[in-house]
């Protein structure tokens, strides 16, 4: 399949499709059409794109997404490995969770604090952020 084929087939751009390629996410070959030589993609791309935004969207980069992919296809990565992983994400996505919890909590603490008038310094903020810390702790 030539790659505007497969762009069209996911929806992906041609450029999106050539980056993935050159980090070895998608199955390509070569092939010759006269002097002119073509990218041939395998028709599983198509799913390898979809697993591809699939791990984007929780949170893998596109070289961890790569070195995924290669061990996989060379059959080193089992089971154990994969839920490894996942737990690892799920533990760095809830950090992220306690995280935006505690930002939100200051946000609101300050937005009631202004509400009711009380002028609201930096230094004052410093300790706020403190007292909300340790309340969390």
């Amino acid at each position: 399949m030539l790659i505007s084929e497969l762009a069209k087939a996911t929806g992906t751009t041609k450029d999106t499709l050539r980056h993935y390629d050159q980090l070895g996410l998608l199955l390509s070959g070569e092939r010759q059409a006269g002097s002119r030589r073509y990218k041939d993609f395998s028709q599983d791309n198509i799913e390898r794109i979809e697993l591809i935004r699939l791990a984007k969207y929780i949170g893998f980069t596109l070289a961890e997404i790569a070195e995924q992919m290669r061990r996989y296809d060379a059959g080193g990565l089992g089971l154990a490995e994969q839920r490894a992983m996942l737990e690892a994400r799920l533990a760095e996505v809830r950090e992220r969770v306690r995280q935006a919890q505690e930002v939100e909590r200051y946000l609101l603490n300050k937005i009631a604090r202004l509400n009711s008038g009380e002028l609201v310094e930096a230094a004052s903020c410093l300790t706020l952020h403190q007292q909300l810390s340790a309340a969390q702790a």
